[in-house]
């Protein structure tokens, strides 16, 4: 359907000519797409002895506001489906425009008047696409205090609702999923809980109050089933887990985080956003350790080896004053790209991509700059370039492929190997917005070429297919993203 369906086009060009207008956008000219003799040339060579472990990651998306449209519009299921999202779609509990399905709190008999249509039928639309729900139950908006049902009461000296209470709350999510033969397993407890005790200077008063609290939930809900993958997005931090691992905290199914490449528009030029897209989290930075360090921590306390999901990531986070404009374009998609790269590389169970969709015109008319957070123009429905890197991944990156070895001559462009449904898969991210000419060593015959580039303007993106000879050089337009898909060599089938 994406590369047949395009009754969709005048829709797109309408809304993209109004987006122009309001942002006086002038469009730079398409680089040649000839072979330049003055490029330089890149060789990725593809080492067909070296399997460099599987594949453990599956691709989500965040589902905030925009989820009755989700909902209603099977337009944006099915870009869902078409992109194979077979992993977590996350939605939060408390917010006005999120499945709130608790109409009144009754703090004195720790129970609640609740409506399920809502959570039912989105629940419903998630497991229909082939994903899976997570769900984020409460959250803190710093002076705004905690973000909980209407009706519970806060504990004046914590600032947080009553353990006991919110326990209550939360296990009523797991008691109607269990009677509803829903298998809904993923929870966290607290949206981005550093907002409560802090990130760079923890408060550990206020970090033993929160988690006194995910104590008294966690252990309410396993009690309704034992099968959950309950966690929070800010067990990875190095203080945060010391504490937690010393203090009784209780055990964690997973080490989750969040990952933006800023928070706010213009805080960092192109190039210093790649290089903090594969070193932020994956190295020690911010957290104080890695993931990897978090996971190794965690096995040696409590002798299980836990899973990674991020379960938040995009380019950035700023909002107040509009969103970054980047994140729609070529430079937000070589970011995505980057990202997911160096989770494949390190395991990374779960990526959870924020958000799924968002309007463009509102944004322009709202904030006058960025499209909002989406892969999706939620005003025609019709992908943004993120959703691309998203789309061949998804249909070409399966749990469980083998990992080629690769090396590239040059910083400029990233290159993984993989082998899916016994085809090679390389895919090639250009770090640089300049042309250059990229040879793959080790290939032979034809290749299938799925790419994304600046030679189409951002507000009209498209992906681009054709075939190309293994032996040809592949000439890249600046900032891009293609996949290669080819036989698997001689000697990589014999080892695997």
């Amino acid at each position: 359907m994406l590369m047949k369906n395009r009754n969709r086009l005048i829709t797109m060009l309408v809304a993209t000519a109004i987006i122009l207008l309001q942002m006086q956008f002038v469009l730079a000219p398409a680089i040649d797409m000839s072979p330049q003799t003055t490029s330089p040339e890149i060789v990725i060579t593809l080492d067909r002895g070296q399997m460099m472990g599987t594949n453990s990651m599956s691709l989500g998306f965040m589902l905030d506001n925009e989820w009755p449209g989700y909902v209603s519009r099977s337009a944006r299921q099915d870009l869902a489906r078409e992109a194979n999202f077979a992993g977590l779609i996350r939605v939060f509990d408390y917010r006005s425009g999120n499945p709130n399905p608790c109409i009144h709190w009754n703090e004195s008999g720790k129970v609640g008047t609740f409506d399920w249509a809502g959570v039912d039928l989105l629940v419903q639309t998630i497991y229909a696409t082939g994903a899976e729900p997570m769900f984020v139950l409460g959250g803190y908006s710093g002076s705004g205090g905690p973000r909980i049902p209407s009706g519970m009461a806060v504990n004046p000296v914590t600032n947080l609702p009553y353990p006991d209470s919110f326990a209550s709350y939360a296990s009523e999510w797991v008691r109607h999923f269990k009677a509803s033969q829903f298998p809904v397993r993923y929870y966290e407890i607290v949206n981005e809980p550093w907002a409560y005790f802090g990130w760079e200077h923890v408060d550990f008063a206020k970090l033993g109050n929160y988690m006194q609290l995910f104590n008294a939930v966690t252990s309410s809900m396993r009690r309704e089933n034992s099968d959950l993958m309950i966690s929070q997005d800010f067990i990875g931090s190095k203080q945060v887990l010391d504490y937690w691992l010393t203090h009784g905290g209780a055990d964690v199914d997973s080490i989750n985080i969040h990952k933006y490449g800023a928070s706010i528009v213009g805080q960092r030029t192109d190039a210093e956003m790649f290089q903090f897209a594969e070193k932020e989290y994956f190295g020690t930075w911010p957290l104080g350790q890695s993931i990897e360090e978090a996971r190794q921590a965690w096995f040696r306390a409590r002798g299980k080896l836990l899973p990674m999901i991020i379960s938040e990531y995009n380019f950035n986070s700023a909002s107040a004053q509009g969103t970054d404009p980047k994140i729609q374009q070529m430079a937000g998609a070589v970011w995505t790209a980057l990202v997911l790269r160096m989770s494949v590389l390190a395991g990374v169970r779960q990526a959870v991509y924020y958000s799924y969709s968002g309007s463009a015109s509102w944004g322009m008319k709202n904030t006058y700059t960025g499209a909002g957070f989406g892969m999706v123009n939620g005003d025609n429905d019709y992908p943004w370039y993120q959703y691309y890197v998203h789309y061949m991944l998804g249909n070409n990156l399966g749990v469980g492929d083998a990992i080629v070895g690769t090396t590239s001559s040059s910083e400029d462009v990233r290159a993984l190997a993989w082998i899916h449904n016994e085809k090679l898969n390389i895919l090639l991210i250009c770090k640089v917005d300049e042309p250059r000419i990229v040879r793959i060593e080790g290939l032979e015959g034809e290749l299938k070429l799925l790419r994304i580039d600046n030679s189409i303007p951002w507000q009209t993106p498209a992906m681009q297919t054709n075939g190309i000879k293994s032996e040809e050089p592949l000439v890249i337009n600046g900032y891009t993203v293609a996949l290669l898909e080819g036989q698997v060599p001689l000697l990589v089938q014999r080892r695997t």
